[in-house]
């Protein structure tokens, strides 16, 4: 799933009633059968050979953007960084390795995880990911000041825009007291304290089976398979966070905790012609019960992007502009956004529009041709999603250790075509309420 921006108005809800659509038939069976195991440590190991030319390894380790904290507000970018930089191959670093190969290496940091992607032939992946795995368990610290000045130079642009500027204010709001109420680049007050040891100690935290997850695509094999065991095999058996502790935190579509403090407005300006906002309400996590439902009410309130649509990486930049539904399920609890411009209508009509159409999502029973449309476009945004070995490898891994196992991105499509009117109802009322609006006006000139 990687970044798509497709700008839209809120026109969208408007107009369901001249939706028709065809409920979706889905296969109980989209994607192949993948295979697991989990190593004596811990490591999760998912598999599913599609053959091709190409592997694909997504590594997922359990240190995210929410283990920071206000004091070190940007260490998780600036230790995956080092895990690049690391030198490997006699003098490389690991990503020039790559590159001098037509390999590929990237980190991309998640709320609860930080993801390393390696894409190569079959010829350079063991030794390619021999060299991810050394930088991973010992990254090269010398790199520490480059790092660090890349992180403070992305910081001091990350916000400029005014969709980074108003998701920023809805998780200060959203997810205060947590690590992951900071911009995924920093703080550039943080950074410039931060040191060597600190973006140690949190690339420490890296090196745990206990959490640690690995997905092959591609031209997979008993070979690849055994350099993968052998690798993994060092890494230490737990840590601090585990696996377990975040999906018992996430399974629960009941006692999702909400948002909170809840009702807020949080104003900001910057250099935009037109006004922007963005109005997040609470959401299910990507393994609770409600989530294919809030798939279907995303569609309904206007496609906009998916999960990755504002990930910070080092392969992908984030949304100057964005418009649309903007579905964060990794974090926890989760965030549906909804982001209006004011470059074709007033922004407070806009808001209107928006909160009439959840009103009406909240009190209604949805005509049948309505949730039909909702749930075809929630079943393509699903498949149309996974459009590259990276992708599948994104999704493999999520499923792996969802409570379902690998199949979980079988079950989901199926479940989206089961959604109810009555279900729309029941999980609109039980999320959609006391939103948070992150607003962003053009600057005004000082009066002299």
């Amino acid at each position: 799933m990687r970044k798509r921006v497709i700008a839209l108005t809120i026109a969208a809800p408007l107009a369901w009633f001249a939706l028709i659509g065809a409920a979706p038939n889905v296969p109980a069976s989209s994607f192949q059968t993948a295979a697991m195991e989990r190593l004596p440590n811990g490591t999760t190991i998912v598999s599913q050979p599609t053959g091709g030319a190409l592997i694909a390894a997504e590594v997922v380790v359990p240190a995210g953007l929410a283990q920071q904290t206000a004091a070190n507000a940007g260490v998780a970018g600036v230790a995956a960084q080092l895990v690049l930089n690391t030198r490997v191959d006699g003098g490389m670093s690991l990503s020039d390795a790559a590159a001098q190969v037509g390999a590929t290496v990237t980190y991309t940091l998640d709320p609860m995880d930080t993801r390393f992607y390696l894409e190569a032939q079959p010829p350079q992946f063991g030794r390619l990911l021999h060299g991810l795995v050394t930088a991973i368990g010992a990254p090269d610290i010398s790199g520490f000041a480059a790092a660090r000045a890349a992180a403070l130079t992305s910081a001091s642009t990350a916000g400029t825009g005014p969709a980074i500027a108003a998701l920023d204010m809805l998780r200060q709001v959203a997810y205060t007291g947590t690590g992951y109420a900071y911009p995924d680049a920093g703080r550039q007050i943080s950074l410039s304290k931060l040191t060597a040891a600190e973006a140690s100690a949190f690339a420490a935290l890296y090196r745990q089976g206990s959490g640690t997850v690995v997905a092959l695509e591609g031209a997979v094999d008993d070979s690849v398979l055994a350099d993968v065991r052998s690798e993994f095999r060092k890494f230490a058996p737990s840590g601090g966070l585990t696996r377990s502790t975040l999906l018992s935190e996430t399974q629960s579509s009941t006692k999702a905790p909400p948002l909170s403090p809840r009702g807020h407005e949080v104003v900001t300006h910057r250099a935009v012609s037109a006004p922007w906002v963005a109005v997040g309400y609470p959401a299910p996590g990507m393994y609770a019960s409600d989530y294919p439902v809030m798939l279907v009410i995303e569609a309904l309130l206007g496609r906009g992007g998916d999960v990755h649509s504002f990930s910070l990486g080092s392969a992908n930049s984030l949304p100057d502009e964005f418009a649309g539904a903007y579905y964060q399920f990794e974090a926890q609890p989760g965030m549906l956004a909804i982001f209006l411009n004011g470059s074709d209508t007033s922004v407070d009509t806009a808001v209107r529009d928006l909160q009439n159409a959840v009103n009406r999502l909240r009190s209604t029973t949805l005509p049948e041709p309505i949730v039909d449309n909702g749930r075809r476009l929630a079943v393509g945004q699903y498949f149309a999603s996974v459009s590259t070995l990276g992708d599948a490898a994104w999704l493999l891994g999520r499923s792996a250790t969802s409570p379902d196992g690998p199949n979980f991105e079988n079950l989901v499509p199926v479940r989206i075509a089961h959604v109810s009117a009555a279900d729309i109802q029941r999980v609109a009322r039980h999320y959609l309420s006391g939103e948070i609006l992150g607003i962003v006006l053009p600057e005004t000139s000082t009066p002299q």
